[in-house]
C-alpha cells in the first residue's frame, strides 16, 4: 500500500463520526418522499434504530412527494411522470430488495421489478416507434439507426465528455454546442428520455452523458430501460409505506414544518422543529443526540391540474410567484436566508432552481380510455413487441410531444377494458400542429385531440370514451437548471451534529439528479454519515471506465 492512499485511509477513519448506539436516538424525517422513505428503512435495518424512534413528517395526507398516483377509471386516473428504471441504480435496487411485495410478502418488491422485467423482449431493433415524423401523408417512423450528428456535433460532444466538470461552470447546454445540434436526432431522442431542454445545466448534460454511456447502443431501442410492474406509487412508495407502518414507524401526515431553530455556536445542530398540525402551531424540541433529516424542495410543487374540459389554471407571472412562494420552496429559501438563520451558507441557494419558472415548466397529461381501439391501433402501428411502447416522441410537434403506453394494468383495480397512458410535451408555451394554442391553454380533450391527429386516427369515438388530466408543473425542470458550485448543499453539511439534507437539490458527485436513484443514494450517505456505520452506499456504475462500454458509445456516436 503506498503511503498516499495509507494516508487517504486514515483521514476518512478519521473524518468519519463516532458511531452512535441506536438506542434513545429519535429521528425526525421532514418530508414524505422516497429519499425520507428510504432513510427509514436503512434506519432500521442497517442502523438498527428502532421503528418506534423514526418520526416521518409529512404535509400532504399522503407519501410519495413528487411520485404521487391517485384517481380511477370513471374520473380518471393521473400521475404527473412516469420514471423508467436502469440496472445501475444499484441504491433502489439495495433498498427495494429489503421491502416486501403487496402482492406476496415471501417476495420482495425488487422481485416484483425483476420479474416484470425478465421477459421483456431484448432487442437490437428500435423499439416500437422511438421517433416519429407528422408528414402529410400521415405519420412516418423515423430511421433512427443513424443519430445524424455532423462533425462537428461528434467533436463538441466527445469534448463536453472529455472536459471537466469544474470547466462548465455555470454553462447552458447551448453554450457548448451549434444550433443544428438541437435539430438531430440524437439529441430528439436524448432530451425527449430525459427531459432536458437547450436551456439546462451543462454540467448535468456532462453527467448524463457519464452515468448512462452505456445506454449509447441502445438509445434507439430503450433495451436497457426497467419498468416497475404498476405506475410507480403503487408499485414503489406504497410497498415502502406499508412495510415502515408494519415495523412501527410513527408517520405524522397533515403535519407541515414551517421553520427550524439551531442550536447558538458554529456547530450546526437542530435544536427544534416549529410546526402547524391540523392548524395548529406547535413546536417539537430536538435534544443534541437526535437527528433530523430535511428534504429541499420539490420538482411538483404548485402543479396546476386541468381536466378533460378545462385547461389547467396559467401559472403565475414569475414576480407575482417570488413575492407569495411555494410554502415547500419558501422553507428552503428560509433556511438559506442569512438575516434568518446563521447557517445559511451550509443550505446552497434556492433562488438558483426556483426563480426561472419559464426555464422549468413543462406539462404532463394522463389519459384514461374506456375503448381499447386505439391502444390496439398504437400497439400495432409502433410494432410493440410486448403491448407497451416506452416511449414515442413526434419531433416536430411544436409542444415535443412524448408518450409512454406502459404495459397494462398500470393501476390496481383497473378493469380490463380501460387502458393508461402518460404523456408530457417539453414545451408548452407552443401552439400545437393540430390545436392552434399553447398546450399550456389546452384541455385534457385538445391535447388528446391534438396526439389522435398526429396519428392521423378518427377523434370519434374516442374523444367521448377517454378522459385526460393535465398537470402543468412550474419546477419539474428546476433540477435541470444551470448551476454553480455552492448552489446545492451537501448531503451532510460542513460542521453537522445531527442534520442532514435530501432529495433532487443536493450534491452527490457524478450522480444524476431527477432519479429514484439520486435520493436513495443521498438518503443511504446521510443515514451512513449521520449515524458513523463504517459502510458507504453501492459504489456508483462506471461505464464511463469500460474499454467496451466507451468503443461501443463511440461507434454510436460515429454512426
Amino acid at each position: 500500500m503506498t503511503a498516499g492512499r495509507l494516508l487517504i485511509l486514515i483521514m476518512d477513519y478519521t473524518d468519519r463520526p463516532a458511531p452512535r448506539h441506536p438506542e434513545g436516538i429519535n429521528v425526525y424525517l421532514v418530508g414524505g418522499g422516497i429519499a425520507s422513505l428510504a432513510a427509514a428503512v436503512h434506519l432500521c435495518h442497517d442502523a438498527q434504530i428502532p421503528a418506534r424512534q423514526i418520526h416521518l413528517i409529512e404535509a400532504s395526507p399522503v407519501p410519495g412527494g413528487s411520485m404521487g398516483g391517485a384517481g380511477d377509471w370513471k374520473r380518471g386516473y393521473v400521475i404527473r411522470a412516469a420514471r423508467k428504471l436502469n440496472f445501475t441504480y444499484h441504491c433502489l435496487y439495495d433498498t427495494l430488495s429489503r421491502v416486501p411485495s403487496l402482492e406476496d410478502p415471501s417476495k420482495t418488491v425488487l422481485d416484483d421489478i425483476s420479474a416484470t422485467n425478465k421477459n421483456k423482449p431484448g432487442t437490437v431493433e428500435p423499439a416500437s416507434a422511438r421517433l416519429v415524423d407528422t408528414t402529410p401523408n400521415g405519420p412516418e417512423i423515423v430511421d433512427v439507426h443513424s443519430i445524424g450528428l455532423s462533425k462537428k456535433d461528434r467533436l463538441d460532444l466527445l469534448a463536453m465528455l472529455l472536459d471537466e466538470e469544474e470547466n462548465l461552470a455555470s454553462d447552458e447546454i447551448q453554450a457548448r454546442f451549434q444550433p443544428g445540434f438541437f435539430e438531430t436526432i440524437f439529441w430528439d431522442m436524448w432530451s425527449s428520455m430525459y427531459g432536458f431542454q437547450q436551456w439546462h445545466s451543462a454540467a448535468e448534460f456532462r453527467r448524463y452523458l457519464h452515468r448512462f454511456l452505456h445506454e449509447f447502443p441502445h438509445i434507439s431501442t430503450l433495451e436497457g430501460i426497467e419498468y416497475t410492474p404498476m405506475n410507480d406509487y403503487q408499485s414503489v412508495i406504497l410497498p415502502l409505506e406499508a412495510y415502515l407502518k408494519n415495523l412501527g414507524v410513527d408517520f405524522k401526515y397533515g403535519t407541515k414544518v414551517t421553520s427550524v431553530s439551531f442550536r447558538g455556536g458554529d456547530e450546526l445542530s437542530v435544536s427544534a422543529l416549529h410546526l402547524v398540525e391540523n392548524g395548529h402551531p406547535s413546536t417539537l424540541d430536538i435534544p443534541a443526540t437526535d437527528l433530523v433529516f430535511i428534504t429541499l424542495g420539490s420538482m411538483t410543487a404548485g402543479t396546476l391540474f386541468g381536466n378533460n374540459e378545462r385547461p389547467p389554471p396559467p401559472i403565475p407571472a414569475q414576480d407575482v410567484l417570488l413575492q407569495k412562494l411555494d410554502p415547500i420552496w419558501k422553507f428552503w429559501s428560509d433556511l438559506a436566508n442569512p438575516a434568518l438563520n446563521a447557517h445559511a451558507e451550509a443550505f446552497g441557494r434556492p433562488e438558483v432552481f426556483c426563480n426561472r419558472i419559464s426555464k422549468s415548466s413543462w406539462l404532463s397529461f394522463t389519459t384514461t380510455l374506456v375503448d381499447g381501439d386505439f391502444v390496439h391501433f398504437l400497439r400495432r402501428w409502433s410494432r410493440s413487441q410486448d403491448g407497451s411502447c416506452p416511449l414515442v416522441t413526434f419531433r416536430y410537434c411544436p409542444w415535443m410531444l412524448s408518450i409512454t403506453l406502459p404495459r397494462q394494468p398500470y393501476f390496481m383495480n383497473q378493469p380490463d377494458n380501460v387502458y393508461v397512458l402518460w404523456g408530457y410535451g417539453l414545451y408548452p408555451d407552443q401552439e400545437g400542429m393540430f390545436v392552434n394554442k399553447p398546450m399550456m391553454q389546452c384541455s385534457g380533450q385538445e391535447i388528446l385531440m391534438e396526439l389522435l391527429q398526429h396519428l392521423g386516427f378518427p377523434l370519434h369515438p374516442t374523444l367521448e370514451r377517454s378522459t385526460t388530466i393535465p398537470c402543468l408543473m412550474p419546477y419539474i425542470g428546476s433540477p435541470f437548471l444551470s448551476r454553480s458550485k455552492g448552489d446545492r448543499p451537501q448531503v451532510i453539511p460542513s460542521g453537522s451534529q445531527n442534520l442532514a439534507l435530501l432529495g433532487q437539490f443536493v450534491e452527490i458527485e457524478r450522480d444524476v439528479t431527477f432519479t429514484m436513484e439520486y435520493s436513495v443514494r443521498g438518503a443511504q450517505m446521510a443515514v451512513y454519515g449521520l449515524m458513523g456505520l463504517d459502510r458507504k452506499p453501492p459504489a456508483l456504475h462506471r461505464g464511463d471506465k469500460s474499454a467496451r462500454v466507451l468503443g461501443e458509445a463511440l461507434m454510436a456516436i460515429m454512426s
